[in-house]
């Protein structure tokens, strides 16, 4: 303990005589710990009450690591978007960026060479002109989902759940919508996406601060033996998983997947087949983000019924109810779309997004930020702030993407016309965000044209008081469980849905 103390001691030293400003503002720590002890697993929420007393940018220590955190859209963009070549890159994650996946997983990767590889390859591959070719996997799953909602109501989260995991997993390999939730496919995925997001979080384990705990023999660290015993199963689940699909897309099986797509452009972006396999795999593990959107999305209708009409009333006069919600109509559906905006502003599944890391001494509004500092930008924050989104940025209120203001235009430029952060910065954002859109809205139009979702009620028949408490599963943050109920709107609800299975793929 007293080496340790010294090398802390010395590293401080160093670093107050290399500076080159005063480190941005932040709450006091303690010796050696800094921080740490301040963090809880809803710390977005203490980061924004530190914006109150410290500013927009809060320096904060964790067993000696630099840590600053963003709380404001101008902070964010100007270091993690226009100063991106120094601010792209990834903290180490020892766990689950270098033993869990091999160093693979590209969301966590540092920013490099087989980064940019393998960016190159995801976002050519869903680009906004290509994710139109998934419009037939979206309307199959969708139309399993609503079949399973009127079959089983009150599993609606577990639905959703299978519907995302499905969805994806029928883009990135051109496999058949999976029937349920215990599909082994699916079963393996999610627990290779349990072990991740509860790996990645921002206080993570004591190993990504305290190096010299990765040489603790495995039989004394239970993170290590399992890290070590998961990983090659998983290179093995993925590579099987890319290595079937190749051959069905070889043989003329279905080419609108991923993997259809890297079997003609693989040479071109230069990848090994383990390379390509986790690459996919990277890409199918958002499920859990799909998933959390629709649980928050779905307390919103609850919370909110009369939104929930204003968007039946639009799905009505574009789609009338003698069929379905098709893909074609989505851009048609203007409020459904803000409504999909304002879910994702209203409560980001990553209230802090996935950390960066700075590759060179900076200098930013007269504070150092040191080579190596971890940038935690406040999602939770910056979606809530009333100087961008009003007074009433805590309500979840659509039509605030269809009215004109100066500060709302600004905004939504700064955030890539999103009108949200919940997809990221810089060179960072999120790859998949084209198709996920496209996903949502066709299953929240197609639920609205459904079914009205109500409050669940008590074993008396008394209408559930629904709160917005979160309930955190390390990377993802999902809404407290609640039996919504899913009741048909119209008499022939049933009677439509079974005249157009065939057009729905099912």
């Amino acid at each position: 303990m007293s080496t340790l103390v010294f090398l802390l001691f010395v590293r401080s030293l160093i670093s107050a005589n290399s500076r080159r400003g005063p480190f941005p503002p932040g709450p006091s720590g303690l010796p050696l710990i800094g921080n740490i002890h301040q963090l809880s697993r809803d710390v977005w929420y203490k980061f924004t009450e530190w914006k109150r007393i410290h500013g927009p940018i809060v320096h904060i220590k964790l067993f000696g690591q630099d840590v600053i955190i963003l709380n404001t859209l101008k902070a964010a963009s100007d270091l993690l978007d226009k100063r991106a070549p120094i601010y792209s890159s990834r903290p180490q994650f020892f766990i689950v960026g270098q033993m869990l996946t091999e160093g693979y997983f590209f969301v966590f990767q540092s920013y490099g060479e087989l980064w940019r590889r393998m960016r190159r390859a995801a976002h050519e591959s869903l680009r906004n002109g290509a994710v139109q070719q998934f419009g037939a996997i979206e309307t199959a799953e969708t139309a399993l989902l609503l079949k399973d909602l009127l079959a089983a109501p009150r599993q609606w989260e577990r639905h959703m759940e299978r519907t995302a995991a499905s969805t994806l997993l029928a883009a990135c390999y051109g496999t058949e919508p999976a029937q349920s939730a215990e599909d082994p496919a699916m079963k393996l995925l999610h627990t290779f996406t349990r072990q991740i997001v509860q790996s990645g979080y921002v206080d993570g384990n004591l190993v990504e601060y305290l190096p010299f705990l990765r040489h603790i023999p495995s039989c004394l660290a239970p993170w290590k033996k399992a890290a070590l015993d998961w990983a090659p199963k998983f290179t093995r689940l993925f590579e099987s998983l890319y290595s079937q699909s190749r051959d069905r897309a070889v043989n003329g099986g279905r080419l609108d997947s991923i993997t259809a797509m890297m079997v003609e452009n693989q040479e071109k972006y230069n990848l090994s087949h383990k390379e390509t396999a986790w690459l996919i795999a990277t890409l199918a593990a958002a499920y859990e983000t799909l998933a959390g959107v629709m649980s928050w999305w779905a307390l919103a209708m609850v919370l909110y019924p009369d939104i929930q009409k204003k968007a039946q009333a639009e799905i009505d006069s574009v789609v009338g109810r003698s069929r379905l919600p098709s893909v074609e109509d989505l851009d048609k559906l203007v409020y459904v779309r803000a409504m999909l905006k304002e879910a994702l502003r209203w409560h980001p599944v990553g209230p802090l997004g996935l950390q960066h890391r700075s590759t060179e001494d900076d200098v930013y509004e007269g504070y150092f930020i040191p080579k190596g500092t971890i940038c935690i930008a406040n999602v939770w924050a910056i979606n809530r702030d009333p100087a961008l989104w009003g007074r009433d940025a805590d309500e979840f209120r659509p039509e605030r993407y269809l009215e004109s203001s100066d500060s709302l235009a600004a905004a939504m430029v700064d955030t890539k016309d999103e009108g949200h952060v919940s997809y990221g910065f810089g060179r960072r954002i999120c790859v998949g965000r084209h198709l996920a859109r496209d996903a949502l809205l066709l299953n929240m139009a197609s639920i609205l044209w459904m079914f009205n979702i109500k409050p669940p009620v008590d074993a008396t028949g008394k209408e559930i008081y629904c709160v917005e408490d979160s309930v955190d599963h390390g990377l993802v943050v999902r809404p407290q469980q609640y039996e919504h109920r899913f009741e048909p709107r119209f008499p022939d609800v049933q009677e439509i849905f079974e005249n157009h299975k065939d057009s729905l793929g099912l």
